[in-house]
């Protein structure tokens, strides 16, 4: 039973991604179009602001197919976890990520995946805190990850929503012009798709704590 509905949980999230795929490659051709009309408009202001919107709709859509495609093309490999990790937080040269792990964890899934979930995670924090902290161990037959920061948090009550494509919260966590609102969705589609589970909580720093829970 439990595998039979696990297999079903999958096949959901698989459906899911495919229809957002189809949907995010059928709206390029028209913004395509529309970003070619502005061009012709004689009001600078008007172009100007249009222009941010379709933008903002490209990179939504060029960020969703990216990983879409991950989805679908990549296969499971056994790899450093550890590695990884120590990896990602090197390129970002930001001595304010602390980092607190076991040496050579090993974890069988998408590695390019899982690099681009703790990417987003991190970036989230980056974005939102000047202090930031990395955590990795493993638990009996889990391994647990964590991504914590001292930024302005999220109200508990949105703690479902954020998982949510496209979802902001301009209230309490002030959102960079980059944001679309797809970070923390492609995250949880990733780790859920590793059989894993995610959830939010609030930092001992004071901000936004990130907790993941991967099955070895």
């Amino acid at each position: 039973e439990f595998d039979r509905m696990r297999k079903r949980i999958l096949r959901h999230l698989n459906q899911r991604s495919e229809m957002l795929s189809g949907i995010s490659h059928d709206l390029r051709t028209p913004l395509t179009r529309i970003k070619l009309q502005l061009a012709f408009i004689k009001d600078k202001e008007i172009t100007k602001k249009l222009s941010s919107d379709v933008d903002e709709m490209e990179k939504m859509l060029n960020e969703y197919l990216q990983f879409s495609k991950s989805s679908f093309t990549e296969k499971n490999e056994n790899f450093n976890l550890s590695a990884l990790v120590e990896e990602i937080i090197k390129n970002y040269e930001n001595q304010n990520i602390l980092i607190d792990q076991e040496k050579d964890v090993y974890f069988n899934g998408k590695k390019n995946l899982i690099k681009r979930c703790l990417n987003n995670l991190i970036d989230n924090a980056t974005n939102f805190g000047n202090k930031i902290k990395v955590q990795q161990q493993k638990i009996k037959k889990n391994i647990l990850i964590s991504v914590e920061d001292n930024g302005p948090g999220i109200p508990e009550s949105e703690y479902d929503n954020v998982l949510k494509p496209f979802y902001k919260i301009d209230k309490s966590r002030n959102q960079t012009k980059s944001s679309v609102g797809l970070g923390l969705s492609i995250a949880s589609d990733i780790i859920r798709s590793h059989g894993g589970n995610i959830e939010l909580g609030k930092s001992e720093l004071g901000g936004l704590k990130i907790k993941i829970v991967l099955p070895v």
